[in-house]
């Protein structure tokens, strides 16, 4: 919720107008302040050297937009400070004649108290001005003021970071650490018409890579067990334009979505999946500890079959890895798979009595507790259900009719797959 009431006059200096803006966190993370995406805030400036200052209270850290519409005859410049005074971002409208739409800007920010300022930057004075404000929770977006390496924002590899270069002498510093000699992969997405400087470097300034976006967009230093900083610039057309990167020394993980499992009875199980990059060394393993490996292969395309000697009779979960070289092995994913197809039942198992006037009734011998028989009709509509209670199961079936016919009958042991039918004819009433 947004709150904004008007406290006094002359607080900071002469023709100073204080108001309280209060951002309330939004629990879904990228949601806009309160679901408002369109509310605004209307004020006037009475002269050109007159201001108007926000008081904006961030209870989490999140990223801060502030919008301003522009005016064909005014121009007004709005800043993001600090209750000490320093600026950490700011825009300005322009006043292209006919002009209706938004200047928009946007900055990473801690928790805190900070204050946005209204003032005159063109024939502005009297003319009425609206803005908005919008508060997203974000713990991945960079914080202002990071610009130094003494204050840089420290975060985990493997994870995907944001942030945005406000002026064209602004840096962004990222602190990291690395847990074990390896390579590291940095990778910063490209935009068109776009170009960041991207460099990892240690805190005497020494550097391990780098790389300008308009030419690349990852590289794989090696670095040792350390700490290590990576510093984001401005090269050419950034300015206000988001960035987002990633560093990563673990291979990035399957999904669950990519993997198909065939428990076969009988012969080899196959674990198939796609959407692979070529070289991809893929482990299946019978334990999220990463017990047994139970399967290994490497992709040579998009498409990959894992053989498994045997996965077992029941359902249960397999566990995958990823490796692409030079990274280490990814996390695990674990994937469902169903059981082996029950063995079918046999004839000499089952006995059918057709009653008159009564119901008729199914006995299935040879039965395991838990076991799921199924009746179906000659249509294929299930006439009847039943779980074993033991080694015997009378399975009771309203009527068969007075004719004599023919019936089929499955099984689905606890764990696996339903079997195949069995046909069994049934005698007329008696």
């Amino acid at each position: 919720m947004v709150r904004i009431r008007e406290l006094s006059q002359g607080v900071l200096g002469l023709g100073i107008v204080i108001l309280l803006l209060t951002l309330a966190v939004n629990t879904e993370a990228h949601a806009p302040l309160n679901g408002q995406v369109n509310t605004m805030y209307k004020g006037a400036l009475a002269s050109s050297k007159d201001k108007k200052v926000y008081k904006a209270v961030l209870p989490e850290a999140g990223v801060v937009t502030l919008s301003i519409k522009r005016n064909a005859k005014a121009s007004w410049e709005g800043t993001i400070q600090n209750d000490k005074g320093t600026n950490y971002t700011h825009v300005y409208t322009g006043s292209q004649n006919g002009s209706s739409s938004f200047e928009e800007v946007k900055v990473g920010l801690p928790k805190g108290t900070y204050h946005i300022v209204i003032s005159d930057n063109g024939a502005a004075t009297k003319v009425p001005f609206q803005f908005s404000v919008k508060y997203t929770k974000d713990d991945h977006f960079e914080q202002e003021s990071n610009d130094t390496l003494e204050a840089a924002n420290a975060i985990r590899l493997n994870e995907t970071w944001r942030g945005v270069i406000s002026t064209s002498d602004d840096r962004d510093a990222f602190k990291f650490n690395v847990p074990q000699n390896g390579h590291v992969v940095m990778s910063v997405k490209q935009q068109a018409e776009t170009n960041w400087h991207a460099v990892i470097q240690d805190r005497s300034g020494k550097k391990y890579g780098e790389l300008y976006t308009s030419e690349k967009p990852a590289i794989t230093p090696y670095l040792k067990k350390g700490s290590y900083y990576m510093v984001m610039e401005n090269a050419e057309n950034t300015i206000d334009a988001p960035y987002q990167f990633t560093l990563s020394d673990t291979s990035p993980a399957v999904k669950a979505a990519q993997i198909s499992v065939s428990n076969e009875t009988g012969k080899p199980d196959d674990i198939k999946l796609s959407g692979m990059k070529k070289g991809t060394i893929i482990k299946v393993y019978d334990e999220k500890s990463r017990g047994k490996m139970v399967g290994k292969a490497t992709a040579a395309g998009t498409s990959l079959t894992v053989k498994v000697k045997q996965l077992g009779k029941k359902s249960g979960n397999i566990y995958v890895s990823a490796t692409q070289s030079p990274l280490r092995e990814s996390v695990l994913v674990a994937r469902a798979y169903q059981g082996e197809i029950s063995d079918p039942l046999k004839k000499a198992q089952v006995k059918v009595v057709n009653n008159k006037g009564k119901a008729d009734i199914v006995k299935v011998s040879g039965v395991t507790k838990g076991d799921v028989i199924k009746v179906y009709g000659g249509k294929g509509a299930v006439l009847a259900k039943a779980t074993a209670k033991g080694k015997v199961e009378n399975v009771s079936i309203k009527q068969l009719g007075k004719q004599s016919g023919k019936l089929s009958m499955t099984v689905t042991k606890h764990g696996q797959r339903e079997s195949a039918r069995l046909a069994v004819p049934y005698d007329k009433e008696k």
